[in-house]
């Protein structure tokens, strides 16, 4: 009896530790799964540092941008990266640290030698991009229309599959630069493409974010481990 007590006592005193899913997509080189099927890029190491460090119990479930920013907007105890931080997102988020920041350009086929100095320019193609990403968000709030003027496809390899193989569909996409360079870099046959018109907004900054709904005490933990890992 006296041992079952103890036992029952010892599971008591127990500290208990938050359990939280963090979702993520493929997004080189950010974050990407490499041949193995490993987490890799630019930021994971920061990432997974942070929360060893935090103490709390995690996955890390990758999938495409739709299911994973659908998923951080919704529930509760979520949090997800790369996410990029922009006014229309501002209060729909806790916004944990900054990992790094990017740039973004039109990118057309070489062979069709267009020309684009604005957005207006860009506004007589169609236009490729990922459904609720930053380019989306940002190009329909410079008055981009999604029946005529953008495809919104779910994921980057929808992206590509329509580049190599339906061509004739889509004249520009809007890609990460830093993403280009790196794809290009192992997969030759994106050398079709050129970027012909960066977006002309400032860096914009990818964060490690969680649901506005998370538990506060979780938030705490989150927010001072980033802090004290010093993240560069």
């Amino acid at each position: 009896m006296w041992k079952s007590l103890a036992l029952l006592l010892l599971i008591i005193a127990k500290p208990s530790f938050a359990a939280i899913t963090v979702v993520t997509e493929n997004f080189p080189n950010f974050q990407y799964q490499n041949e193995q099927g490993e987490l890799v890029g630019s930021v994971v190491g920061k990432v997974k540092a942070a929360l060893e460090k935090s103490g709390m119990q995690y996955d890390i479930s990758i999938n495409t941008w739709s299911i994973t920013y659908n998923a951080a907007l919704r529930d509760a105890n979520t949090c997800i990266f790369s996410l990029a931080r922009i006014p229309s997102r501002e209060k729909k988020f806790k916004w944990i640290h900054k990992l790094e920041g990017f740039s973004a350009s039109f990118y057309a086929f070489k062979s069709n030698r267009l020309s684009i100095n604005n957005l207006d320019d860009a506004k007589k193609y169609r236009t490729a991009v990922l459904k609720n990403n930053y380019s989306h968000v940002y190009l329909k709030e410079q008055g981009f229309n999604e029946n005529k003027q953008l495809i919104l496809l779910d994921s980057f390899e929808n992206i590509y599959d329509i580049l190599k193989s339906r061509r004739t569909t889509v004249d520009l996409v809007v890609l990460s630069d830093q993403q280009y360079q790196f794809e290009s870099k192992n997969d030759q046959s994106l050398s079709f493409l050129e970027p012909v018109y960066q977006l002309p907004v400032a860096r914009a900054d990818l964060y490690f974010a969680c649901n506005g709904n998370i538990d506060p005490v979780t938030l705490d933990k989150l927010n001072k481990a980033f802090v004290s890992s010093d993240l560069k």
